[in-house]
């Protein structure tokens, strides 16, 4: 079998010519070496600089195969390395710590809980990285997922499109952008639906960022829209005539309502003048 060393060689060569597949496939060698010379769970009691420079080692090694999993979309690989890599980055030792990867990486796995939903977690992982990062929100690469979370929950669509639109002009970034935008379309749909009966398709194709009206058109029929005259119908015939139905009802019972009232206040007034 391998050395380490030999292992190591093997896998920055083949991360270099991004080829992850071979990445991936010299994790489980690799790992078996890591257990065997007592660096997989790095012991951070331990400050021997020899020491030291062998979990630099093995950091970087998950660093490189979790960046492959992102590379492949396979998430869940990503999630296992990076509660490994947590142990470094956040271990009292500044030169464990440290790493050129280090925001990437965090801000991959805030953007992963972002496209999963995982809201709840999103904010966990941010208070946690508040008490160890500071001036996160500063920070150019862990600022982008803060930004994107904080203006989806504000309902600030515009902005988030556009900054996911940016990118930021990494490559790992990108790998969620689809995810993200397409959640950004539902939630509007969804409210728009809510808010309105109809609405003109032009004016759908703006609200829901689509590139044309044939694409508008198109995601109006997948969603069960109805088009009629250039307008969405938003519900059914059966649904609008109940609603107008209810409506009508509504302001009949408020017609009602100020009529009784106004019979009670004159009858009061009559009585007093009597």
């Amino acid at each position: 079998m391998p050395s380490l060393a030999d292992l190591v060689k093997s896998l920055n060569i083949a991360f270099n010519k991004n080829d992850y597949e071979s990445c991936e496939k010299l994790a489980t060698p690799l790992k078996i070496e890591l257990i065997k010379n007592n660096l997989f769970i790095p012991d951070l009691s331990r400050t021997e600089e020899s020491y030291i420079n062998d979990l630099n080692i093995s950091k970087r090694i998950l660093e490189i195969i979790a960046l492959s999993s992102i590379y492949q979309l396979k998430f869940d690989n990503f999630q296992n390395y990076f509660s490994q890599i947590r142990l470094y980055y956040f271990s009292n030792n500044p030169t464990l710590a440290a790493s050129n990867d280090k925001d990437k990486l965090i801000s991959i796995y805030l953007l992963l809980l972002l496209s999963n939903g995982h809201i709840s977690g999103f904010h966990s992982e941010l208070e946690y990285l508040s008490k160890h990062i500071d001036n996160l929100e500063e920070n150019e690469l862990l600022s982008y997922p803060i930004k994107l979370e904080k203006w989806l929950m504000e309902g600030a669509y515009q902005k988030a499109w556009e900054l996911l639109k940016s990118g930021f002009k990494i490559p790992e970034f990108d790998i969620f952008t689809e995810n993200l935008l397409s959640a950004i379309r539902e939630e509007i749909a969804h409210n728009t639906e809510l808010a309105y009966d109809n609405l003109n398709l032009t004016f759908i194709k703006a609200l829901l960022f689509l590139d044309s009206e044939k694409a508008a058109e198109n995601f109006a029929l997948e969603r069960g829209w109805k088009i009629l005259d250039g307008n969405v119908i938003f519900k059914s015939l059966d649904e609008a005539i109940i609603d107008k139905e209810e409506e009508e009802e509504e302001e009949a019972e408020e017609e009602r309502a100020t009529l009784i009232s106004k019979t009670l206040n004159y009858a009061i007034n009559l009585e007093t003048i009597v």
